[in-house]
């Protein structure tokens, strides 16, 4: 049984654990994006709207199913469905330590048929078309939060779907937060949530250095110091073997000094490159078989950084069973990014899914 444990823990340690530091896309300095309090709400004229989307039942692993519909959006669809075959779907979410929102939200696919695992990375952006009946029950149930900024960012859709009191202790994991997360994603890009896995972000530091770090490529001179959020980033251009700290640095730079003492900022788009990378490194130099002896230090970081729906006997023994395929099969690991364009509406940033 210890071993299942270990396995379990090796693939939310290793996709959700590690993506701490992808959670820790914080605001820094000048980004473009904003913690609720901060952002504008959107006039119904300018919401973007794709009524090309399907309803009704949604058969998991058919790429022509309908799509379903929980009534979240007013009919907003991806212009495709991203996952057609996967055994399971885990959604990976952290919180910005500043602001409450969720900075990341990535899905990560596995799919035995085609020795496959995939990573969906969501801008944080993201614009959520919420139906009239979500933006009624928010007025009624929280005023001050249909009041605030940017609650249409897919980045505090959690927030929402807890003040709304969403399918309170019926939904697929009995918490109002994660149900409306799985729902929204689900009814907007096609993919039914099987697990999640919500990570803190000290756990990313330090389950880098239990595997003596990561060595990546550094695309580019990063240099950046912010005091107030205690950030020091200091990396040369090149490839390098980086620790938890300096790692963490790595996924969350977004703007600093390059090789010529020049000032420049970044893309979310350069970021979240980076982020995919690291992660793909990540998975090709410490997720095998002999790494499996680390259990308990596992055990000891997880119980303290991770929270998931993967807590039982049974869904124990399903990841065990999935990942030994993936470590002995040689799967492929491939990342994406939702494809989004930017957009300003009333002043503030959104972007805006590719749809049909």
């Amino acid at each position: 049984m210890k071993k299942k444990f270990v396995v379990l823990y090796t693939i939310v340690a290793l996709v959700a654990g590690v993506l701490t530091g992808l959670l820790l896309s914080a605001l820094i300095g000048s980004d473009d994006s904003q913690a609720i309090s901060d952002v504008t709400i959107d006039d119904e004229n300018d919401i973007v709207n794709d009524n090309n989307g399907h309803k009704n039942d949604n058969k998991k692993g058919n790429a022509t199913a309908k799509w379903p519909d929980y009534n979240i959006t007013k009919n907003q669809r991806y212009y495709k469905r991203l996952i057609t075959d996967s055994d399971k779907n885990v959604l990976l979410v952290g919180e910005d330590a500043y602001s409450g929102n969720y900075d990341t939200i990535i899905v990560a696919s596995i799919s035995v048929k085609n020795k496959k695992i995939q990573l969906f990375n969501f801008p944080r952006d993201i614009y959520i078309d919420y139906s009239d009946e979500i933006l009624s029950r928010l007025k009624e149930k929280s005023p001050a939060l249909y009041s605030a900024k940017g609650f249409q960012k897919i980045n505090a859709a959690h927030t929402v779907g807890a003040r709304i009191e969403y399918k309170k202790g019926t939904g697929r994991f009995g918490d109002s937060n994660f149900d409306f997360l799985a729902d929204l994603i689900e009814e907007v890009f096609g993919i039914t949530i099987d697990d999640y896995a919500y990570v803190n972000t000290k756990g990313f530091r330090e389950i880098v250095d239990m595997f003596g770090g990561v060595e990546v490529n550094v695309p580019v001179r990063m240099k950046y110091d912010d005091p107030v959020q205690g950030l020091h980033i200091d990396l040369k251009k090149g490839r390098q073997l980086l620790n938890g700290v300096q790692a963490e640095g790595f996924v969350r730079f977004r703007q600093g000094y390059d090789e010529n003492g020049v000032f420049k900022t970044y893309s979310d788009q350069f970021r979240k490159e980076n982020q995919n990378e690291f992660l793909k490194e990540f998975f090709k130099q410490h997720v095998n078989l002999k790494n499996l002896g680390k259990v308990d230090d596992l055990i000891g970081l997880l119980g303290k950084n991770i929270k998931t729906s993967i807590n039982n006997t049974k869904k124990i023994s399903s990841y065990a069973s999935l990942l030994g395929k993936a470590l002995t099969g040689n799967f492929e690991q491939e990342s994406y990014i939702v494809e989004c364009e930017g957009k300003k509406i009333n002043g503030l940033y959104f972007e805006i899914i590719k749809s049909e």
